[in-house]
């Protein structure tokens, strides 16, 4: 007999968390205009009633979260239960990747549909920046889609990479903690940051940051409950929401900020990982020298040498403690979330999706940061729980592209998506994996540079001509480059024929 969704949500939630404590101009906004039109650019998008069978659509975020959670089992020592239990009541995608390695490129591919190279948004540089600005007035996102199909769309938190507050019914902004070289930045607030927060490096407190490193990794116990952090208040935001009666379907949208540096978590999640059971990953370094000069000096940590840095701090082992402890408190907040939607009215008609907008390096191949193509910045969790569908746990095991997050639950909602939006929904490949294979994840990290995955292969091209490829089904730790292996010439120019011409 098929255990009851607000059932199992309860018993298998409930209790963890308690213990866990080109150009345009967008026109029209229903709440202060009346509207029921938005317009972009030259898409003009109006709102229908939605389908009487409608379901709601808890869109659940995390920030920089790669593949160490339990449901993924990837590293040693991950506690994540309260994702685990969702996961048991979900289609897990077991290798989904993001579309790029940063945060609003990667964002930015995902809810508008279309990639790096073609919006030239690459990372937070003044030309990409430029680049989305100009971009999203002219072009609708997922979630105008999902409005237009009759929803009300609400969000707490990191969804898009700003506020973007026009595109929701109503949006509560969090203000996340922020490093400590960041302390002296414009527009930073007085709850951004505690100023007594000592340094990893020398134990001294950072205050106003002048003496944190530029490119040191800030991190260590925040001094506040789960709930008195901006994020705990985020998704107290969104149990208000799913307690409250709505008169139409809702997306309701919830965006952790962690565990995206800095790694300032209340105190009870470093202790669920005790320091003399953190396992630093292989990094690999041994491995480098079969990598192109440009893959050596350009990606692999070249804004400042993070990692040696750390590792002549001795503050490695901490430093994976501390994510560890970040992503068991992204973890808390999802269970937060979903407790609420186990006591509500929602529960048996809501479609929860959890994702993350790319991974991170702790170490692997001498990297601490995101910003490369290997598969530890680019694999990402994303699951999809659809009551009377997908609701018990099941794998998908085929690579696919978190671009095509939104077009699936656009589908699920009974939209249409918009033509503009380059990706498609997964539905069609999970009844026929076959056609995952045909549409392989493309992963873009600056100008030029791609991978692909596709089967057991990730398969890398630079800018420089150089590439690189892995068997990630034998060698998941991609220490091996097999590019320059002659009997590897016709997996190459397979995988090649994916990626955008150089």
């Amino acid at each position: 007999m098929e255990m009851d969704r607000r059932t199992f949500l309860v018993a298998s939630l409930g209790g963890v968390v308690a213990a866990g404590v080109a150009g345009g101009t967008f026109i029209g906004r229903r709440l202060l205009s009346g509207s029921e039109e938005r317009r972009y650019g030259e898409t003009v998008l109006r709102q229908r009633d939605a389908a009487s069978d409608a379901p709601n659509v808890l869109l659940l975020g995390m920030d920089d979260c790669n593949d160490w959670v339990g449901f993924l089992n990837n590293h040693p020592g991950t506690k994540t239960p309260n994702l685990d239990a969702l996961a048991a009541q979900s289609l897990v995608f077991s290798a989904a990747y993001c579309a790029a390695p940063m945060c609003l490129p990667s964002r930015t591919a995902n809810l508008y549909g279309q990639n790096p190279w073609e919006t030239q948004i690459y990372d937070h540089s003044a030309p990409s920046r430029m680049n989305y600005n100009r971009m999203k007035n002219a072009t609708p996102s997922v979630i105008d889609d999902i409005w237009a199909a009759g929803y009300d769309t609400f969000a707490a938190g990191k969804v898009f990479h700003g506020p973007e507050r026009r595109r929701w019914t109503s949006n509560q902004h969090i203000y996340p903690y922020v490093v400590g070289s960041q302390r002296e930045d414009p527009g930073i607030l007085a709850e951004q940051f505690n100023p007594n927060w000592v340094s990893p490096y020398d134990h001294k407190p950072i205050g106003d940051g002048k003496n944190f490193p530029p490119n040191g990794v800030d991190f260590g116990p925040s001094g506040t409950t789960p709930q008195q952090d901006p994020n705990g208040r985020g998704v107290a935001w969104i149990t208000e929401h799913l307690a409250a009666p709505h008169r139409r379907p809702f997306m309701l949208a919830f965006g952790s900020t962690t565990p995206h540096e800095p790694w300032r978590v209340p105190q009870q999640f470093f202790d669920m990982h005790p320091l003399d059971e953190v396992v630093v990953p292989d990094f690999g370094g041994k491995d480098l020298t079969d990598l192109s000069a440009y893959a050596r000096n350009d990606i692999i940590d070249a804004e400042g040498h993070i990692f040696k840095a750390m590792l002549a701090a001795g503050i490695w082992k901490p430093a994976v403690q501390a994510y560890q402890a970040a992503v068991s408190f992204a973890d808390w907040q999802m269970g937060v979330a979903l407790d609420a939607l186990s006591r509500s009215k929602y529960a048996d008609n809501t479609v929860v999706a959890l994702w993350s907008d790319h991974g991170y390096h702790l170490g692997e191949k001498m990297h601490f940061e995101k910003f490369t193509l290997w598969e530890r910045a680019t694999r990402v969790p994303f699951l999809l729980h659809v009551p009377g569908r997908f609701d018990h746990h099941q794998e998908f095991d085929r690579p696919v592209s978190m671009m095509d997050m939104g077009p699936t639950l656009v589908e699920l909602c009974g939209g249409t998506l918009h033509e503009k939006n380059r990706g498609m929904s997964l539905l069609p490949a999970i009844a026929d994996p076959t056609k995952a294979d045909a549409r392989p994840p493309i992963m873009t990290w600056l100008a030029a540079n791609h991978a692909v995955r596709r089967g057991p292969w990730r398969y890398i091209r630079y800018r420089t001509g150089d590439t690189e490829l892995y068997n990630v089904r034998t060698d998941p730790n991609e220490l091996t480059n097999l590019s320059r292996d002659p009997k590897n010439a016709s997996i190459i120019a397979e995988l090649d024929r994916f990626l955008p011409k150089p």
